[in-house]
């Protein structure tokens, strides 16, 4: 799966969002964080950028980004954003209803939280 800086900066950001909607930014959660972008083909540097390019991003910008990404692109991060929220083990209502809001706000496709996790991992 291919993103350019400005759409993985736009996911990160609302990784954190999510990893810190219950109040806790958890290890697990820094974790799958870091793993993500690794996944996403990014080596310690890159990562670093982004991650700075993420925290100086609106929100409204991010959530721009998002909805203009492909289907694909959409239920890709859906699924992460599903994965940083099950990561601690422990999916709080507080964290449901942010990714719920992503997904709305970002015209995602609609998915369970079961099948985003799934496609995330089968990609």
């Amino acid at each position: 799966m291919q993103f350019s800086g400005k759409e993985l900066a736009a996911v990160i950001k609302m990784a954190f969002s999510m990893a810190s909607a219950d109040g806790k930014f958890a290890d697990a959660e820094k974790e799958i964080i870091t793993f993500g972008m690794a996944e996403f083909g990014l080596d310690k540097e890159e990562i670093l950028a982004c991650v700075t390019v993420a925290q100086k991003m609106e929100t409204a910008e991010a959530i721009s980004v998002l909805s203009s990404m492909d289907e694909e692109q959409q239920k890709y991060a859906t699924g992460y954003l599903a994965a940083v929220m099950a990561s601690d083990g422990d999916i709080d209502e507080s964290e449901v209803k942010m990714w719920q809001l992503i997904c709305t706000l970002a015209d995602f496709p609609t998915m369970s939280v079961g099948d985003a996790l799934e496609f995330w991992q089968k990609n």
